[in-house]
């Protein structure tokens, strides 16, 4: 099959217009999600309560739903699949604000600045047991082990990237790998397990698994660059964490590897020396914005690579909606980098 690309598709990336197949299915996720709270004990319900309560994008339940519509029809394991995928996401960012020290998430403040580390901890701990718990009610041996190793993956990525942090010796390879384990796995295992429920061949479920990848590294370029380049109030949670703790993401790459040999010399020092970036100084050099658009860029052909893979789904709305969903994502990077903040 020829490579092609979808120009003709409409552009319905305003106003969320390509979610609107899946606006009811959606509603049930959420309610799915928030009726896990009722199986703790009530000393328990409260905290988890709120956890379930989040208003989040929920990108990776609609990568979910769209693609179960775009190959035979949304079942009632696809809701509880959605809800699943979310809840491991949302413990995983629980951590993440632990780790990162951050106040707000979603413009709501996290778990650990309203009951501390520690219980934030154990939330986010509780909250992915009872995803586990969830998928245990759906699929079979095959679809649970690959959910199993999917969940894995993303604790392995979070511990390295971790365990990574100032290390001016990492590679541009090894910062991939890292994302795609914490970031690209959840959306990959959102097509393939959507697939998988539906009963669809291996070569096709793999092919659904690499968009969802190529999709997942793609998500996280972004917000690498939303992170170097956002305002809190716009963004809705707490930006600079990464930078300032030395996460080593694809414009800090661009940056140690600039033409301005100054520029160059001060972020590699900074990263060695871990004596942290000078985040508005950098902002108001060229440098700074050739890495964003150089990211973009990368995270463009990924998009790109992506929607190759609908070509060999028929045609249909939802197929339509998986494409606008990944040019909804190109519309993001390039607002990005123009100092555009978009709420996805």
């Amino acid at each position: 099959m020829l490579p092609m690309s979808f120009p003709f598709f409409s552009k319905l990336r305003h106003h969320k217009e390509h979610l609107r197949l899946i606006k009811n299915e959606m509603q049930r996720v959420r309610a799915k999600i928030a009726s896990q709270a009722t199986d703790f004990q009530p000393h328990v319900r409260e905290y988890m309560t709120h956890l379930c309560m989040g208003r989040g994008k929920m990108i990776r339940p609609g990568l979910v739903l769209l693609t179960a519509a775009a190959t035979g029809g949304i079942k009632e394991e696809h809701i509880s699949f959605a809800a699943l995928l979310e809840m491991l996401h949302m413990a995983s960012l629980v951590h993440d604000d632990v780790l990162d020290k951050a106040d707000t998430r979603r413009d709501r403040p996290t778990p650990n600045a309203l009951w501390g580390n520690e219980l934030a901890v154990l939330l986010g701990d509780t909250l992915l047991a009872q995803a586990m718990v969830l998928g245990t009610r759906i699929g079979d041996l095959r679809f649970n082990q690959r959910m199993a190793l999917a969940t894995r993956d993303l604790c392995e990525g979070e511990v390295e990237q971790s365990t990574r942090l100032w290390d001016v010796a990492m590679t541009r390879a090894e910062y991939y790998e890292i994302i795609r384990k914490k970031t690209a796995t959840l959306f990959a295992m959102a097509m393939s397990g959507a697939a998988m429920l539906q009963g669809m061949q291996e070569e096709m479920v793999e092919h659904l698994n690499r968009m969802g990848t190529l999709l997942g590294i793609s998500y996280q370029i972004y917000d690498d660059c939303l992170d170097l380049l956002g305002v809190d109030a716009q963004a809705g949670k707490t930006l600079g964490t990464d930078a300032q703790k030395g996460k080593l993401t694809l414009p800090i790459f661009f940056l140690m590897e600039s033409d301005n040999e100054d520029i160059a010399a001060e972020v590699h020092d900074a990263v060695k020396n871990r004596s942290g970036f000078n985040l508005q100084r950098l902002r108001q050099t060229e440098s700074f914005h050739t890495a964003l658009r150089l990211s973009a860029n990368e995270a463009l052909e990924l998009n790109e690579e992506a929607r190759e893979v609908l070509w060999r789904l028929p045609e249909s709305p939802a197929r339509e909606a998986l494409a606008e969903t990944t040019y909804r994502l190109d519309e993001m990077l390039q607002e990005c980098c123009n100092g555009i903040f978009i709420h996805s």
